[in-house]
């Protein structure tokens, strides 16, 4: 065998290995991602005033770890980090408690997506400090809307509430948005993204 074919089968190998090891890691991946069982249905299902083991037992917060077959959860001691799948945007929520260890919010990413976006700048621009969340709703369509963070600093006293809307134009993952923050049901603050 001369030299130029020994080369050209070492490549070859080489080659095959390569693409074995990316089609495995690939597959090792995808099968992680399935295995992975927080989702929308579980968020909602996590009340305020809801014990920190009772979120644990629900949740399956400790027991798990990326890719294990059961999801995962980590508590980082100050709120619990539930993600849907391993990557980069993926949905996940955020749950955090008071010192008595009672849920006092949560939040989350891509766990809910707006029915039919349509926020626009005009809409956005007729919103304003001080409005109630339905005076908002006047102007803007729920539909476009979801509630992104709910939370009640207070708790087990329901004032102070907190909470905001997440609007969007369109779908995809960075679509122009607005943002719409409340305290007691009254507009504090207010943010948007690319809207025309």
């Amino acid at each position: 065998m001369d030299q130029m074919t020994k080369t050209w089968r070492s490549a070859l190998a080489l080659a095959a290995v390569t693409a074995a090891t990316i089609l495995g890691t690939a597959a090792n991946a995808g099968a992680a991602d399935e295995e992975f069982s927080f989702t929308a249905e579980k968020y909602t299902a996590v009340k305020f005033g809801m014990s920190r083991a009772e979120i644990y037992e629900l949740l399956d917060v400790g027991k798990t770890k990326p890719g294990d077959g059961k999801g995962w959860c980590e508590d980082d001691g100050t709120s619990i980090l539930c993600m849907t799948a391993s990557g980069d945007y993926v949905p996940y929520g955020d749950f955090w408690f008071n010192s008595a260890d009672k849920l006092i919010g949560k939040r989350h990413e891509l766990l809910f997506t707006p029915k039919t976006p349509s926020m626009t700048l005009a809409k956005y621009n007729k919103v304003t400090v001080g409005m109630t969340e339905a005076q908002v709703w006047s102007n803007v369509s729920k539909d476009s809307c979801v509630l992104q963070s709910d939370s009640y600093p207070n708790w087990p006293a329901t004032t102070g509430h907190k909470y905001y809307f997440y609007c969007t134009a369109s779908t995809g993952l960075f679509p122009p948005n607005a943002r719409f923050y409340f305290v007691d049901g009254k507009v504090t603050e207010k943010y948007q993204r690319a809207l025309t």
